[in-house]
């Protein structure tokens, strides 16, 4: 039932009163479902929460509002979610940080206000980060003047980010910035104007000194990942990687851009993995690898997963395709794609290559933004940023598992025990507005609202 809570908090905790055991649609018990079992977060998009997911029950265990405007249309944006084992950051539609309690839920107080990017127009291309977490540290970076702030935080959670403007400038990099962290926590920063990389050391609960290298190159736009605790830089006017162990530029497969100074190549790094000879990328047409050592054997044929999708499809609503950052976990490859009204994910083990599956979405989607990858300590599912469709990716038969509250979030704080949650869903509940078992006469002490499969 709905329980009016007196706060003047913007985020709420909406906490999943659950059974001791969820049950597969065999009926067995597969996890016993607690709130300081950790999860994967993820974001509502036009629900406006964010929500986590107890991934050995298969289910929401936690729902956050306050992420942001609920409203339509290809210039919304949609709120995010970082999140680095016990750290948690929601990310709201007016890009303000909001640190959370993973364990309980709750708001840190404090919130960060991320300067405002001034992205290139008239062009469609995967915009790089502007914020990061990994390895215990938070980074922020200023797209328009490429000043840097870095905060580490606690690895069992809990830290406070308000200062991190006031009190975590550590460099300036150039315009035209963008950020990554590698595994152990070091800012990595390159700007497009200047062809620049920072790389910022963590150093216990602060950073070392600034390392710069500058590279031959300036554009409208770059991307950066870590692979292991090296660099890799992507220019986006060229499709070309760098790294530091390339000696010349690599070109990626299917991302080569023709058009220098027109448009933008439609590439995606990874999200930053541990140590390889090989980046994983994404196009519109495939994800795979490209070498970034002169020695590696990789030559990028064959591997990797293929979408069918065609980067010169000129159609109308070839606008709406959108790719993702790309996941490696072991040895495998993980990808997807928002194409309109339809996802396509996909996932390569080893030296093969595998095609795409398609997942649905209700209505001809005019997608602003596209499909992530949720990742954390091996654990996966699949978040579409718009309707905030939620995919567990090792369930057999119907994958998705979100289960929303109906309606906008409220302004005032409030509680949602939301009966029948601890139930597998049946194939066909894709549609359902609620979960089997959940009663549509239970009674409410204010809004009718609802926990619903959204989108």
């Amino acid at each position: 039932m709905w329980l009016r809570v007196v706060s003047g908090g913007i985020v709420s905790l909406l906490v999943v009163v659950a059974a001791i055991f969820a049950t597969r649609s065999d009926g067995q018990p597969v996890h016993d479902v607690a709130l300081t079992d950790g999860g994967l977060w993820v974001s509502g998009g036009r629900t406006g929460y964010w929500g986590r997911v107890n991934t050995g029950a298969h289910q929401f265990d936690l729902v956050l509002s306050g992420a942001g405007d609920a409203g339509t249309g290809r210039d919304v944006l949609r709120a995010d979610v970082l999140q680095d084992g016990r750290n948690a950051v929601g990310v709201t539609a007016d890009r303000r940080l909001i640190a959370f309690d993973t364990r309980t839920g709750e708001r840190i107080k404090g919130e960060v206000q991320v300067p405002e990017p001034t992205p290139v127009t008239g062009v469609d291309f995967h915009e790089p980060d502007r914020v990061a977490l990994g390895g215990d540290t938070l980074a922020v970076v200023d797209h328009v003047t490429g000043r840097i702030w870095g905060k580490r935080l606690d690895p069992a959670g809990g830290t406070p980010i308000a200062d991190l403007l006031d009190t975590g400038e550590l460099d300036t990099v150039g315009k035209q910035a963008a950020v990554t962290v590698d595994l152990d926590g070091d800012i990595m920063a390159v700007s497009a104007d200047s062809g620049r990389v920072v790389e910022i050391p963590a150093e216990g609960d602060g950073f070392g000194q600034p390392i710069r290298t500058d590279l031959d190159f300036s554009g409208r736009a770059a991307d950066i990942t870590a692979v292991g605790d090296e660099w890799v830089v992507l220019d986006l006017e060229t499709g070309d990687v760098m790294s530091e162990h390339l000696q010349d530029p690599q070109p990626i497969t299917g991302g080569t851009q023709d058009n220098a100074g027109e448009d933008l190549a439609m590439v995606a790094l990874q999200q930053p993995g541990p140590a390889s000879d090989v980046v994983g990328y994404q196009t519109l047409e495939r994800a795979g690898y490209a070498r970034i050592t002169e020695d590696s054997d990789h030559d990028g044929a064959d591997v990797g997963v293929v979408s069918g999708l065609d980067e010169g499809d000129e159609r109308p609503q070839a606008q709406f395709n959108k790719i993702s950052r790309p996941v490696v976990n072991g040895d495998c490859l993980y990808a997807a794609w928002g194409m309109g009204g339809t996802i396509l994910w996909g996932r390569a083990c080893g030296q093969t290559q595998a095609q795409t599956s398609q997942l649905p979405v209700a209505g001809n989607l005019t997608r602003r933004n596209g499909v992530a990858v949720r990742h954390d300590r091996g654990q996966l599912v699949l978040n579409d940023l718009d309707t905030g469709r939620v995919y567990d990716l090792t369930l057999p038969g119907d994958l998705r598992i979100d289960t929303w509250p109906g309606g906008a979030p409220r302004g005032d704080p409030e509680r949602y025990d939301p009966s029948g949650w601890g139930e597998d869903p049946s194939p066909s509940s894709t549609t359902s507005t609620r979960r089997p078992g959940s009663s549509p006469s239970k009674s409410r002490t204010s809004s009718p609202t609802t926990s619903t499969k959204t989108g």
